[in-house]
């Protein structure tokens, strides 16, 4: 009803950008927008944030350091490439002699929810390194410093090979706007509302 109401006062739909959580709730959002509004007025961006972030980051891949063909993993797919990478990853405790890929799964959605939260590599990097300065016990600070140093291979492995996760649709569409201000401002133009 806002975005209605919005183009009803006048605002061109271009200037609209409408952001959910889920592909569910976007394509509710777009067919109740549909509804309320003239025929050809349905030039308002709905999306959800990982699809917004992914076409943002699509449109600049190049200004992060990215090719223009990257390609986005599935949780399965990067669990996939974690294995054929497994002996690259500076695992220890998290890799079991009986199972090595044992813990696979789980880093793959620790580095999500990792990145779900806005923390980088570098910056997880920080808090083990901040836990060792503390004298954390022994065990702990062993299992965060190699989750710390495995994110960050992971993280690298995968710009290697041209590949991003779902994670990354949200963090390197934040990291984007937050290097190239130019580029921020040109989305700030292009949606008033």
């Amino acid at each position: 009803r806002r975005i209605a109401r919005l183009i009803e006062k006048g605002v061109n739909p271009s200037k609209i950008l409408a952001l959910t959580f889920t592909e569910k709730a976007a394509n509710e959002m777009e067919e109740r927008v549909d509804r309320l509004v003239p025929y050809g007025y349905s030039a308002v961006w709905i999306s959800t944030f990982h699809s917004f972030g992914d076409r943002v980051i699509r449109d600049n891949a190049i200004a992060i350091g990215l090719a223009p063909d990257f390609k986005v993993l599935s949780v399965a797919e990067c669990v996939i490439f974690l294995k054929e990478n497994i002996f690259e990853l500076p695992l220890d405790y998290y890799r079991p002699l009986g199972n090595p890929a044992k813990y696979l799964s789980e880093l793959v959605r620790f580095i999500g929810r990792l990145k779900d939260e806005d923390v980088s590599p570098e910056e997880y990097s920080a808090f083990a390194l901040g836990l060792e300065k503390s004298g954390a016990q022994t065990d702990y600070l062993k299992q965060q410093s190699e989750l710390a140093a495995s994110y960050a291979k992971y993280s690298e492995l995968m710009a290697k090979h041209g590949y991003i996760d779902y994670g990354d649709q949200i963090s390197l569409a934040l990291k984007l706007f937050r290097q190239r201000p130019a580029i921020l401002e040109r989305y700030k133009e292009k949606f008033s509302y």
